[in-house]
Order: C-alpha cells, then structure tokens, then sequence
C-alpha cells in the first residue's frame, strides 16, 4: 500500500527520513552546546560537529532529486 500524498508531493520516504535523522541530531547538538539537557555535558566539537552533521543531513534531505 503506497502513501499517495507523498507520491503527488515527489517526497520519497529515504529524504522525509534523512530530514528527521538531520533534525534530532540537529537538536542533540545543540542541547549539548547548551549543556542543560539533563545535566548532560558534551564536548564542544562534538556538538559543534552533530550541528554540522545535521545541517547537511536536511539539506541533502531538501534538494536530494529522485
């Protein structure tokens, strides 16, 4: 059975993953640059890193074609 409204829209189910994927490590790094989430504390390059990672993760999302 096929999502026809992803199908009309173009949007294939891998960029709608890489999106979300790209979105929560987005956040994960963030909140580690923050550094309030739960008493947790992260490296600074590596949030700065999961920042980039996801950055570029939505935008292969974004304009990846078919």
């Amino acid at each position: 059975m096929k999502n026809h409204y992803l199908e009309v829209k173009g949007i294939g189910y891998s960029r709608i993953t890489l999106i979300i994927v790209g979105l929560i490590v987005l956040l994960m790094g963030i909140w580690g640059l923050i550094g309030t989430f739960a008493g947790v504390i992260d490296p600074q390059w590596h949030a700065v890193m999961k920042i980039v990672v996801g950055l570029i993760a939505i935008v292969i999302g974004y304009i990846d074609k078919k």
